[in-house]
């Protein structure tokens, strides 16, 4: 079970807002407290697309947002399972991630005079709060997951690597499927001997 932030603004203290598959919170009046309001959130995603071919599902994070100077700070903390792929028997298997993270989020206007407000340079990675007032958290979830797992992802320690049926039988000298490239090998080692 994740820790749960308490969410304040002033002195009084808030129980977590839960969101259900939605990352995209309204900080309205956020943004019109005091500089170091606080508001928690504890979100449940039942699937969040990492990449074009990566999926994670069964997301939960315990979202703190706080108010700053320029905007808003999200911190927090993410589990969840991504369905990857392994790298030795490329066959699909779940991989655990676990992660806290950071964004900054600069409003386009201004919530009280509802003017437009000096944009952040692109250099400066920051979040942005749209015209209804309204941040998503899904892009620092995403990227702190994929940078969570592991550079070469395997199923386990005693992963058997590929199916018996790609490898060679015991009495075979090669897979036949591979014969080409070891005619290719055998040509390249007489020229080299050449």
């Amino acid at each position: 079970m994740m820790s749960q932030h308490n969410g304040t603004s002033g002195p009084e203290s808030r129980p977590p807002t839960r969101l259900n598959n939605d990352t995209v919170i309204n900080v309205a009046q956020l943004m019109k407290d005091d500089v170091g309001s606080r508001r928690a959130y504890q979100i449940s995603l039942d699937s969040l697309a990492l990449d074009d071919d990566l999926l994670a599902k069964d997301l939960a994070a315990d979202v703190r947002l706080t108010r700053i100077t320029r905007g808003i700070l999200a911190s927090g903390r993410v589990i969840g399972t991504a369905i990857v792929e392994c790298h030795r028997c490329l066959n699909e298997y779940e991989q655990l991630f676990e992660s806290d993270f950071d964004q900054e989020y600069r409003p386009l206007i201004d919530v009280r005079s509802g003017l437009l407000v000096d944009q952040p340079k692109p250099e400066e990675e920051l979040g942005l709060i749209d015209e209804a007032h309204e941040l998503d958290v899904a892009e620092p979830i995403r990227q702190v997951a994929i940078v969570e797992l592991p550079i070469k992802l395997l199923c386990g320690p005693d992963c058997p690597g590929p199916d018996a049926e790609f490898l060679a039988d015991e009495g075979d000298d090669v897979d036949r499927r591979l014969g080409v490239l070891g005619e290719l090998l055998e040509a390249e080692d007489d020229v080299a001997r050449d």
